[in-house]
């Protein structure tokens, strides 16, 4: 701060003063300042360099009703000299421990959280005149010439501090002899500013004992400053001002150091804000570039946005509820349907993808797919049991079965057996006439009907589990082992809702989507189709979806479509130790097919998938989280930023560490609104999509 004033005196005498402020309002105590308009853009920016965490904005006027304002006049005697400076509040018994001076007058000027009363401080400054700082040099060498007595050059003091004239007839008479030790005279070898200091309470006009009570509470609290000068109070504003140095209006007024984080109701920045780098500034917009927000410094308001080559490195977004995720995810969604990409939305409570559907210009109508798991008259099929043509059974078999495990809640570790048949029966199915999750049931119950399918098996060792292993089991034995898994089947095959969806025959293909860069939009709210049979639908949906980018390593990367993935929840359809999301991660950016991911809390996750996501996940937005998350994500995001930034940042507001060109960067930025005039045509979308996909 001290430096800061320096620069300020080295702008001249002639330009305006600048107002200094400690002021309450509405019940919290802050700091101020009114500036000229040369100085504004100096002062600032060297405020904010010196304080990265203090943020700036415009002050909000008085509120107080039927006010009056009581004011008080203070000026500096003897002025020429010192006030304690900081060096002089450190507690040298403490070790050098610093007691912020600046926190007893934010006490001072605390009122109560009505707003009936506010109380300021103001320090009006500007560099001292050629022409008074000459009379401060005369002033100065009658002192050193000597008074016949020490009350002779106190009240010598006292008249030079206020009229030069007086003090010069006054110095003829006084000056006999030198018996009086001259004072130290230090402060006439630093840059000086010409001061006023003011007080000033606004309350209402029946309140003038409180309002001069608080005056004089004000004025008591600066005494804590007084050395060998002190504030003696004048009954009118003076045009001559006193002078103070840097050091001592530093000491006045600076941002709240560490030892004044005790100082209740402080008006402290609500979002710690960190500097762009240069290769985001310096961009400019590309025809791939997908806006993300706008950058939060200073008085920096750009936008910004990520390279699609970054985004198939992947974006996770954390937060919690209600902080701005969905208009976020709302936001990148409209951008890849608007480009024409390819589009997948996973979203488990309706709401995003309702909204979506508002957002999508008519020319893509009949690209949509509207996937509503909750549709009775026309649902949209899908059946996880068909892969891509010429795939590995065996990975469409993993896929479903990592998705029931899922649901399951049980491993390898806890249910061997039952888990071991569950493969084989799906890999008996698959790719076969008979492929339907509703003939799992069917297969294990129904002898013909599995000689049926034994017959078409084309794995040898899927066949050799039939003809030796199931059929050596005993009746009873085999009654037991295939028990269990008919009750964990038949809660889902009995879904009525479910089964329509599941046994469909084709069905929706995602290869097809995902090469004819089409729009699948997922409604897979657990209010209306459930808790579990959305998180099936879900886990199934995105097993399938890796399955299908994987199967694109048949034509040439170049010739491979973009589609971007937008799984809003994203720990729902993931279980404890399953690796398909890391796998997906890991694996699919030479698919072209991108990940944005959403969710809460990262306990939500297994320490695998937490290790997978964090790793692969190339971008990073931050919204508000909760401690635990806190505590890791202030040493992936780095930049000093603390658990208590990331415990209060504002609702759309967030840090993103953005992939730039295969480099991480770390730096602040707001979201994008949502749209202010969205197309509104949903209802057309969910028709069309209807009668083009929809089960008869």
């Amino acid at each position: 701060m001290e430096s800061l004033l320096r620069a300020v005196h080295r702008m001249g005498a002639k330009s305006a003063p600048l107002t200094l402020l400690l002021r309450s309002q509405q019940g919290s105590v802050g700091l101020a300042a009114q500036l000229p308009d040369e100085l504004r853009i100096m002062f600032l920016q060297e405020l904010q360099d010196a304080y990265p965490g203090v943020t700036v904005q415009r002050a909000q006027a008085s509120t107080v009703e039927d006010r009056h304002t009581w004011t008080a006049h203070l000026r500096l005697s003897p002025d020429i000299l010192s006030l304690r400076t900081y060096e002089q509040f450190l507690d040298l018994a403490d070790g050098r421990q610093f007691s912020d001076p600046v926190a007893g007058l934010l006490a001072a000027i605390r009122t109560g959280n009505s707003g009936r009363f506010e109380c300021t401080i103001e320090l009006s400054i500007r560099p001292a005149t050629a022409r008074r700082l000459k009379q401060t040099e005369r002033i100065v060498w009658r002192l050193r010439k000597g008074f016949r007595s020490s009350q002779a050059q106190q009240w010598f003091l006292r008249v030079a501090s206020s009229s030069p004239l007086q003090s010069r007839l006054l110095a003829r008479w006084l000056r006999r002899g030198t018996r009086a030790v001259v004072p130290p005279l230090d402060k006439l070898d630093q840059p000086l500013l010409e001061c006023w200091l003011t007080l000033r309470v606004v309350a209402p006009s029946d309140a003038e004992l409180i309002a001069q009570r608080k005056l004089r509470e004000i004025a008591g609290a600066l005494g804590r400053f007084h050395g060998e000068a002190a504030f003696v109070a004048t009954r009118r504003p003076s045009k001559r001002g006193f002078l103070l140095t840097p050091a001592e209006i530093a000491t006045l007024w600076h941002p709240l150091t560490a030892s004044g984080d005790t100082v209740s109701r402080v008006q402290r920045s609500a979002f710690r804000e960190v500097e762009p780098p240069v290769e985001l500034t310096t961009r400019k917009g590309m025809a791939d570039e997908t806006i993300l927000g706008r950058v939060q410094f200073r008085r920096q308001r750009n936008q910004f946005g990520i390279a699609m080559d970054d985004l198939r490195r992947h974006l996770l977004a954390i937060g919690k509820t209600g902080c701005g995720k969905s208009t976020f995810l709302l936001n990148v969604v409209r951008q890849q349907v608007e480009a024409n990409r390819g589009v997948v939305l996973f979203d488990p409570h309706g709401q995003l993808a309702e909204e979506v559907l508002d957002v999508i210009p008519k020319r893509r109508t009949n690209d949509v797919i509207y996937f509503d798991a909750s549709e009775r008259v026309a649902p949209v099929g899908f059946n996880p049991m068909i892969g891509p043509p010429g795939t590995d059974p065996t990975l469409v078999a993993d896929g479903v079965l990592t998705s029931f495990k899922n649901v399951f809640g049980f491993d390898d570790g806890s249910a061997p057996r039952l888990l071991h048949i569950f493969r084989n029966c799906l890999l008996s199915l698959i790719d076969t006439p008979h492929a339907s999750l509703s003939s799992l049931q069917r297969l294990l119950v129904d002898a013909p009907f599995r000689k049926t399918v034994v017959a078409q098996v084309m794995n040898a060792a899927v066949r050799e589990f039939w003809l030796t292993e199931f059929n050596r089991w005993n009746d009873r034995d085999r009654t037991q082992y295939i028990a269990s898994l008919q009750n964990k089947l038949g809660a889902f095959t009995t879904n009525e809702r479910l089964q329509r969806i599941l046994n469909c025959g084709q069905g929706i293909q995602l290869r097809s989507i995902m090469d004819q860069s089409q729009v699948l939009i997922c409604n897979l709210s657990k209010g209306t189709f459930g808790h579990d049979a959305s998180t099936l639908l879900g886990s199934l949906l995105l097993s399938s979806l890796q399955v299908a980018a994987m199967s694109r390593a048949d034509i040439p990367e170049q010739d491979r479509t973009d589609c971007v993935v937008v799984i809003d929840e994203f720990h729902s359809y993931l279980a404890d130790g399953n690796s398909t999301m890391a796998d997906a991660l890991a694996e699919s950016r030479k698919y072209r097919t991108s990940y944005v991911l959403s969710t809460q809390m990262l306990d939500q996750l297994d320490p695998q998938t937490l290790a997978g996501v964090l790793g692969n996940c190339g971008s990073t937005l931050c919204m508000t989280v909760g401690p635990r998350d806190a505590e890791i994500l202030t040493n992936l995001l780095g930049h000093g930023l603390t658990p208590d930034d990331l415990l209060k940042i504002p609702k759309y507001h967030a840090y993103l560490r953005l992939l730039i060109h295969g480099a991480a960067k770390t730096f602040s930025m707001t979201t994008l609104p949502p749209p202010k005039f969205p197309i509104r045509h949903g209802a057309t979308i969910r028709r069309v999509s209807r009668q083009r996909w929809g089960l008869r």
